[in-house]
């Protein structure tokens, strides 16, 4: 019988450009989370490389084996891993940048391709032109856990609000979304954007980071957090790298949308956001 209060493991890895290193690295630290209680265990964006082309091309060899390696720990340990995100293809050609969920049996119970790509120049840099190596996706998943509806999205994905809006009509109350959001845009927007998703779903956003490196071309920003229904950071993980279990109330969502309904006082007679893609 599993109660309201859920353990989320963060694990903030510190990507280097030694990608067996990494691979070893992030199997670990799901160990670690485990063994200090987690139920739910997540990595970043891209966790087998710096999110720099030359060196995610060459993680895609990787793929398969840190799959494995993540199944066999979630089996192991009972947990359930939200496994990042890493170059997945099965027949050749550019990759998708896919997030897998793995259950406490080792199944995979949801995968996500990264839908919006970050084609873009911020102030500040860096430029970045992430379709010239990654295949956008065409896919909007959930998944059910013993603490209500889940989902996850990738990185540059939570800047668009309908695609909040489509999740949250899906009953989604518990929202992971790894992601490697650079020293400019992480500094300007990250936190705004992971608390005001959980604001907007009235649920539990994660977003997991990878550690701040400044010996990166790309250099993360760090700052993994979890923002509660009512946008309060739960926690921040900081710069370093860092394996951190958070005790989450899942009975809160219910509590803030018994109180503050959106989805009820939505005007569905004047608008409405679905999904197009079957």
């Amino acid at each position: 019988m599993h109660g309201s209060i859920l353990k989320v493991g963060i694990c903030q890895l510190r990507t280097t450009y030694d990608i067996e290193k990494n691979m070893s690295r992030a199997i670990e630290m799901t160990s670690d989370a485990a063994r200090l209680g987690a139920d739910i265990v997540a990595l970043p964006e891209m966790f087998l490389c710096p999110y720099e082309p030359d060196h995610i091309k060459k993680s895609m060899a990787f793929a398969s084996r840190a799959l494995e390696g993540l199944r066999k720990s979630a089996l192991e340990h009972g947990i359930y891993i939200v496994a990042g995100s890493l170059p997945y293809t099965r027949h050749g050609g550019k990759p998708f940048n896919r997030s897998f969920v793995f259950d406490t049996g080792g199944r995979v119970v949801c995968f996500h391709d990264k839908l919006h790509l970050f084609d873009c120049e911020p102030p500040g840099g860096p430029v970045v032109r992430e379709s010239d190596i990654i295949k956008e996706g065409h896919h909007l998943d959930t998944f059910m856990t013993p603490w209500g509806m889940a989902a996850v999205i990738v990185c540059y994905d939570i800047r668009f609000t309908p695609l909040l809006q489509l999740l949250a009509d899906r009953g989604v109350v518990l929202l992971f979304v790894p992601a490697a959001f650079s020293i400019t845009t992480g500094r300007a927007h990250w936190e705004m954007l992971v608390r005001l998703r959980a604001v907007e779903i009235q649920g539990f956003v994660v977003g997991i980071q990878p550690a701040y490196d400044p010996g990166l071309k790309y250099v993360p920003w760090g700052h993994s957090i979890v923002a509660n229904p009512w946008g309060d950071v739960l926690m921040d993980a900081g710069k370093e790298e860092v394996v951190e279990v958070v005790d989450i109330d899942m009975e809160d969502a219910g509590r803030i949308r018994g109180s503050f309904p959106l989805l009820d006082h939505r005007r569905l007679d004047l608008y409405s956001t679905e999904w197009r893609d079957n």
